[in-house]
C-alpha cells in the first residue's frame, strides 16, 4: 500500500501532462460565465407634476413630497419595505391563499431592498432594477411602478385633488437595455473553486487508473515474487550516471 502510494506520488510529480485536467474545468467554468449574460437592466418611466404628493403608507392621512423620494436612498429602502408584497409582485390573483415558497419570497425582498432604485428627473420618475435575475427584476419594476403611482394618486386624494389629479398616466416600461457580459464577479469564487477542487479528483482518478494499468517491474521483491525465484543482484540504472556525473562536476566548479 505504502509502495503503491509512493509510486503515485511520483508520478504526480514527475508526470505534468495531465496538469490540464485539474485547471479544465474552473477555466471552463470561468469562460462560459464570462460569455453567458449575467447583469440586466430593466426600468419604468412616467411623468409626474413638481412636488406630487405621496401618501404614506400604513398612514391614513399623512404625505409627503415625491421628490423627497426619489432624492433618498434611505426614503426609497423604507418605501420597498413597506410596500414588499410577494403576492402582488408574483402576480397570484386576490385571495389566493397559499403563500410563496419562502426561499421565493427571501430572493424577492433582497433583489427588490439591494437592487432596485427610484430616480427623478426632469419632472419624471424612472424605476431602475440591475442584476442578474431578468424575471424577478421585471416583476419588481412593474409592481414597485404601479405601487408608487397609487400612492401618488392617493396623495392627490387626500389633498382634496381626487378628480382633477393631474397625474393619469400609467407608467411604462422602457426598452429593454441589452444585458451586460462580466468577466468576473465575487460570487463566482466558491464556485470555481469547487470546480478546481473537482478537476483535482480527476487528476488524482486518472493517475490512478494509469498506476494500476502500468504491469512493469518496481523493485526486485515484485520481480522474485512474480518468478518465485531469488534476486541474486542488480545493475543500477544506467541513464541515471550521466546525469550524476554531471551534476557532480557542476559542483565540483
Amino acid at each position: 500500500m505504502f509502495f503503491f502510494l509512493r509510486q503515485l506520488m511520483h508520478r504526480l510529480t514527475t508526470d505534468w501532462r495531465f496538469l490540464w485536467v485539474a485547471l479544465l474545468p474552473p477555466l471552463a467554468y470561468a469562460g462560459f460565465m464570462a460569455l453567458t449574460p449575467s447583469l440586466y437592466t430593466l426600468s419604468s418611466t412616467y411623468t409626474f407634476p413638481e412636488n406630487a404628493p405621496l401618501a404614506h403608507t400604513g398612514d391614513p392621512t399623512g404625505v409627503a413630497s415625491l421628490s423627497t423620494l426619489t432624492s433618498s436612498p434611505s426614503g426609497w429602502r423604507a418605501f420597498v419595505k413597506a410596500n414588499f408584497n410577494p403576492h402582488r409582485i408574483m402576480g397570484y390573483p386576490r385571495g389566493y391563499g397559499q403563500p410563496p415558497a419562502p426561499q421565493i419570497i427571501t430572493s424577492l425582498y433582497e433583489e427588490a431592498l439591494n437592487n432596485l432604485s427610484a430616480k427623478g428627473k426632469q419632472n419624471s420618475v424612472q424605476i431602475i432594477y440591475t442584476g442578474s435575475n431578468q424575471d424577478l427584476g421585471s416583476r419588481l419594476v412593474f409592481y414597485y411602478s404601479s405601487t408608487l403611482h397609487q400612492r401618488v394618486l392617493e396623495g392627490y386624494k387626500r389633498q382634496g385633488s381626487h378628480f382633477n389629479s393631474p397625474l393619469t398616466t400609467p407608467p411604462v416600461m422602457d426598452p429593454t437595455v441589452p444585458p451586460a457580459r462580466l468577466l468576473w464577479s465575487h460570487e463566482r469564487t466558491l464556485p470555481t473553486m469547487i470546480w478546481f477542487v473537482s478537476g483535482v479528483f480527476g487528476l488524482l482518478l486518472i493517475q490512478i487508473i494509469r498506476e494500476l494499468m502500468d504491469t512493469s517491474y518496481r523493485s526486485e521483491k515484485q520481480i522474485a515474487e512474480h518468478t518465485l525465484l531469488p534476486i541474486l543482484g542488480s545493475l543500477p540504472n544506467l541513464n541515471t550516471i550521466p546525469v550524476a556525473v554531471e551534476t557532480s562536476q557542476r559542483r565540483d566548479m
